[in-house]
C-alpha cells in the first residue's frame, strides 16, 4: 500500500467499514492492533464478504465491496447525495 494524499475515496472507504459492520455486525477486518487491522486489509484471504454473512440483497454488497477496494482508483470516484 502506498502512502498516498487523502481524498475523499478515503471518505469511501471509511463508509464502506461503516456499512460493513451496520448491515453485518462484525468488522469487516477484525484486529486488536492497527498493525493486524492493515495486515487484513492487504491480505484479504479470509475476508468474507458482506452478503455472505448476513443473507442482505447481493447488491448492497457490491457496492459495500466497491468502497473497501484497497486500490483507491477501483473505488467509487464520488458519492453522490
Amino acid at each position: 500500500m502506498q502512502r498516498e494524499g487523502l481524498d475523499q475515496r478515503t471518505d469511501i472507504f471509511a463508509f464502506g467499514v461503516a456499512a460493513y459492520e451496520l448491515l453485518t455486525n462484525h468488522k469487516p477486518f477484525p484486529g486488536d492492533t492497527a498493525a493486524e487491522i492493515l495486515a487484513l486489509q492487504l491480505n484479504r484471504s479470509d475476508f468474507i464478504r458482506p452478503a455472505a454473512q448476513s443473507g442482505f440483497a447481493a447488491g448492497a454488497g457490491e457496492v459495500i465491496l466497491k468502497c473497501l477496494e484497497r486500490d483507491p482508483d477501483r473505488r467509487y470516484i464520488f458519492m453522490a447525495r
